[in-house]
Formats: structure tokens, sequence, C-alpha cells
């Protein structure tokens, strides 16, 4: 098998960037049985072996690929995906792309964490990723007990969360869900298909016939859709100017904007306004 073959390598570039979280620079770690954590930016040369480790290791890939070899054979990660490493079992990792961003965690092997991860597979799509990313980059910085409570708190709940994914489910309902995430959270951005279709790992005729299975829209016309009603929900319940939410929904010219409103919802912006604003 592959993985017999497999030696204790570590062999980190210089232009790697790696930040540790330990439980001596955040003790609530202990309990949750995490041992060290960290988030990872990996460019130029990368390559990790493990013969025998001992602990459990969850990586969740943020950003680029990195080839994964076990003993079940080689495959390649993207981002939104999560790798399982269970203790005991040899894996090498080599970064084949120009770079891998990651969030990964050490997990004790005890009976809390063997009951989660009884069924997990090697790998998985997930939508936790940007979350813990961000979560654990806080966590690197902040000295507060009191304000890593509630941090510590959702990183735990988006790791279990994570890990409750129906694995027998739809793997393109997952990446299409992926990308609704994205585009909700960055409804600023001029989204083309080739983008939607990067965040998927799939081509762009692909992603259109799977949009217009699930939505019956293309992708171009779905994220109008969100666009026109996140400027509804704006509208309705906050005082921005008509620029300030053309702005926060993607659209540079104001005009443009009202043009698009009008011609989706059938009012103007400033007549919904008067017909929905919020008491």
């Amino acid at each position: 098998m592959i993985g017999c073959d497999i030696e204790e390598i570590l062999e980190i570039s210089p232009q790697c960037d790696e930040r540790f979280i330990d439980q001596q620079s955040v003790p609530e770690l202990a309990d949750l049985h995490i041992g060290v954590s960290g988030v990872s930016t990996l460019q130029e040369h990368y390559k990790v072996g493990r013969k025998n480790p001992m602990h459990h290791a969850l990586l969740f890939s943020v950003a680029g690929e990195i080839e994964v070899t076990t003993e079940s054979g080689i495959c390649k990660v993207a981002h939104g995906q999560l790798i399982y490493f269970p203790a005991g079992q040899p894996f090498l990792m080599q970064l084949k792309s120009k770079m891998w961003r990651k969030v990964w965690f050490e997990l004790d092997d005890n009976s809390v964490w063997r009951r989660y991860l009884a069924n997990q597979p090697l790998v998985v799509d997930c939508r936790q990723t940007h979350q813990l990313y961000h979560l654990l980059s806080l966590l690197y910085y902040e000295k507060s007990v009191e304000l890593r409570r509630p941090l510590v708190k959702q990183l735990d709940g988006y790791i279990k969360q994570s890990l409750k994914v129906e694995h027998t489910s739809n793997a393109d309902e997952q990446r299409l869900t992926q990308v609704i995430d994205q585009l909700e959270a960055k409804l600023h951005y001029p989204w083309t298909v080739d983008d939607m279709a990067q965040l998927a790992n799939y081509s762009a005729p692909h992603l259109h016939r799977l949009f217009q299975k699930q939505f019956a829209r293309s992708p171009l016309q779905q994220l109008i859709e969100m666009r026109m009603q996140k400027a509804k929900y704006l509208l309705a319940n906050t005082n921005w100017s008509s620029e300030q939410i053309a702005e926060q929904v993607g659209y540079a010219d104001v005009f443009n904007f009202a043009k698009r409103f009008k011609k989706s919802v059938g009012l103007a912006p400033g007549q919904y306004r008067k017909s929905n604003k919020s008491a």
C-alpha cells in the first residue's frame, strides 16, 4: 500500500507563514480536547509526512489546493474542503500549486473525538472553512479571556457542525451552497461566472446547468436576484442613500442600480422605500 512508504518529513520554505495557537496561549482549547491549532499560508515549497501520528487532524482548505497521499491513494484537495487524518494512520501532504491556505486542528485521540469522527471520510466539502479561518485568526491575537470565550464557543460549534454534514448528500448541492454563501457574503464584489465556477471547482457550463436545475436561473440571474433582495431589505430597514445601497449590492453606478431595481421589482427604489419603510 502507498501509505507504507510514507516517512516522517518536514520541508517548509521560508515563504510559508504559519501561526500556531496552543493551550498555553488559549487555555480554553483544553476544554475542547484540541492540543494545538493554527492558520497557515503555504507557498513555494511545503512537504509534510507523518508515519504514525498520535493525534487526529482536521485541516480546512481555505484557498488553493494540496496533494494528499494516504494508504487509500493520492488525491487533490481544493478550497472549501475538509481533510481528516486519523491518529495512527500515515499521510503525506505536498504543495503542487502556487499557494495553499488552511486552518488546522490536532485533536486528542479520546472517546469524545472518536465519537464525532467515527464515520468521517478522508475528504468532504465543507461550508465552514472561511468562518473557522477568521475565528482562529481572531483568537491568535485576542489576549482577553472574556473576549475569547464567545470565540471559542463559536469555534467549537463550527467544527462540530462541519462533522455533521450529511456525507451521502449530493456533492453538487453542497458546492452550490458554498457558492451561494460566498455570493451572499460579498454582494458588492464584481462577480463573473468564471469566478463562481472557480469557487465550486466546476467548469462554467457545468455550473450554469446546476444553477438552472436548482434555481431555474443562470448564475448571473441568481446573483441579480440576491442583490435585489438585499437592496429591498436595505431600503426598508435603513436610512442609507440609494448610492450607498447600490454600492453595497455591487453597482458602482446608481442609475444602473435604479434601472435594474425597477425592472426586477416593478418600483423605483424611492417608491419601494416609501411603500415598505419600517416604522
